[in-house]
């Protein structure tokens, strides 16, 4: 048994082990965080929606180990195929996507709905890391950064007029993967630099406009999450109350259901704030989980993430091969990046965004993408296959 296992789930036991342990626990939160909705939508069937997100794990799990077979080195081929279609995807989603909670972030193609924020982060990290791979014996300059610069600072910037909260966690991944990459620091800097003072500018536009009244959009919805965050009133003749979201509200309900969980919460499937709280089930399954499983609950599934990058990290230490290594590093630090960013607007130390908690959080195409992602890194982990020309 021991050698069958060995044979047909390869790479690196401990990720596979991690990911079974938060597929596993996350059919149990679900059941119970989605309870409210199937009275709501399905006429008390509370099994619909944990069949439909057992069966998006179990497709996960299948994409995962079809990924984790492949030479990981062919991604870096198809997406650079793909990186000259998200621009494309991201004009379609801005013009014509699916709007949700008062976002257009997802879009239906051939019948298949996601957001394509999914996929430009795959993407993304899957070309900059094979585009630092071809580097690493080159002079860093201004010239040989352009590219990298370019395809960066043109996505995450399209990504964020339709998704700030991603485009930020995408473009600290960037960052990440070039530092491990061993771009300059002094290049590093100017960028960061130049990004934030980017970022301040069009924040103060955005906070004048927002006090007069202007509407401006999605600049408007992101500023009424900060002003709801930091409880302040920048526009006071605003119209308050949004059917489609309010951010007070939910934070409210998180912070009663974290009250109620105490240290050991009040037990699996006894949650009362899932009633109250309108994405229980995906932005706020973390409080439902702190609210039956307590603080216990919570360092243990904070702690599985912390383990999946520590092993993202230790591979990287255990490979000479730069492209195998960098995609290990921006895989695994966007996916756990995602999951705290996810556990402290839960716990209330920031403005709400609408990130699920990765393998955890109901949602079969998020589910998918992570999937493929860890089959990647799994790939990556079998230390099998020689980079050749990804690297040349």
């Amino acid at each position: 048994m021991e050698t069958w296992l060995k044979d047909k789930l390869r790479g690196d036991w401990q990720i596979w082990f991690i990911i079974a342990v938060l597929s596993l626990f996350s059919i149990l939160v679900v059941y119970s965080a989605s309870s409210a909705l199937a009275y709501k939508r399905a006429g008390g069937n509370t099994e619909s929606y944990l069949l439909s997100h057992t069966v998006h794990l179990l497709l996960g799990l299948g994409v995962i180990w079809c990924m984790h077979r492949i030479n990981y080195t062919n991604f870096a081929g198809i997406s650079r195929l793909l990186l000259w279609v998200t621009p494309v995807i991201l004009l379609y989603t801005y013009f014509f996507g699916t709007t949700v909670g008062g976002t257009k972030r997802w879009i239906n193609i051939f019948g298949i709905s996601f957001q394509s924020s999914d996929l430009v982060r795959l993407v993304l990290i899957t070309n900059l890391a094979a585009m630092l791979a071809r580097r690493q014996n080159v002079e860093y300059n201004p010239k040989t950064l352009a590219g990298l610069i370019f395809w960066c600072g043109l996505l995450c910037g399209m990504l964020a007029v339709t998704n700030f909260s991603t485009a930020i966690i995408l473009g600290l991944t960037c960052f990440i993967i070039m530092w491990v990459g061993r771009v300059p620091a002094r290049y590093l800097f100017r960028m960061a630099g130049f990004v934030v003072g980017a970022i301040v500018i069009v924040l103060g536009i955005s906070i004048f406009l927002y006090t007069k009244g202007v509407d401006f959009g999605r600049g408007q919805v992101v500023l009424e999450r900060i002003e709801a965050f930091a409880k302040v009133d920048l526009n006071r003749d605003k119209v308050v109350g949004n059917p489609d979201r309010d951010d007070s509200y939910q934070r409210d309900q998180a912070m009663i259901a974290i009250a109620r969980g105490g240290t050991i919460g009040i037990g699996p499937g006894k949650s009362f704030q899932r009633n109250y709280l309108p994405e229980a089930f995906s932005d706020y399954i973390y409080a439902i989980i702190v609210e039956e499983y307590g603080m216990i609950g919570a360092i243990l599934v904070m702690f599985m993430y912390l383990w999946l990058l520590y092993r993202g990290l230790k591979n990287v230490e255990n490979t000479n091969r730069a492209f195998g290594g960098l995609l290990c590093v921006g895989l695994t630090f966007s996916i756990v990046f995602q999951a705290f960013v996810h556990m402290f607007i839960n716990v209330g130390l920031g403005p709400v965004t609408g990130q699920t908690l990765p393998l955890m959080s109901m949602g079969g195409t998020s589910i998918l993408f992570t999937s493929v992602a860890i089959g990647i890194v799994l790939s990556v982990t079998k230390g099998e296959h020689d980079e050749g020309k990804v690297i040349a």
